[in-house]
């Protein structure tokens, strides 16, 4: 890990990641779910998210993405947003579900 970034395989292929331990769900962007030639599925609820520059925006859909960190892989549902700063965001709800400690003074992650 190199800050908040980390390199990880999602779907066989390559990317470096934000990993934000301040958002509350794992986002994908449309743009990188197509890149993946993935169908997402809708979700019956209409959910708003607050993002990080303070604007509302709702997402798009679901898809879950099977990310490999350190040999380990992570099937996760992941929130589909239009446009997003990242093509891949790990938030709190990922970070939780498998248990990561954070170590920010060695810019680690621990499963």
């Amino acid at each position: 890990m190199t800050g908040n970034h980390l390199d990880v395989i999602i779907d066989n292929k390559p990317i470096n990641v934000l990993v934000d331990s301040g958002a509350s769900f794992s986002v994908v962007s449309d743009k990188y779910r197509r890149y993946l030639k993935k169908v997402m599925f809708s979700d019956t609820k209409n959910v708003i998210l607050k993002v990080a520059n303070g604007s509302f925006v709702r997402q798009i859909g679901k898809y879950i993405l099977h990310v490999i960190i350190e040999s380990r892989e992570l099937p996760f549902e992941f929130v589909v947003l239009q446009n997003c700063c990242h093509d891949v965001i790990l938030g709190w709800d990922f970070l939780e579900a498998f248990q990561v400690v954070i170590d920010c003074g060695r810019s680690e992650l621990f499963f």
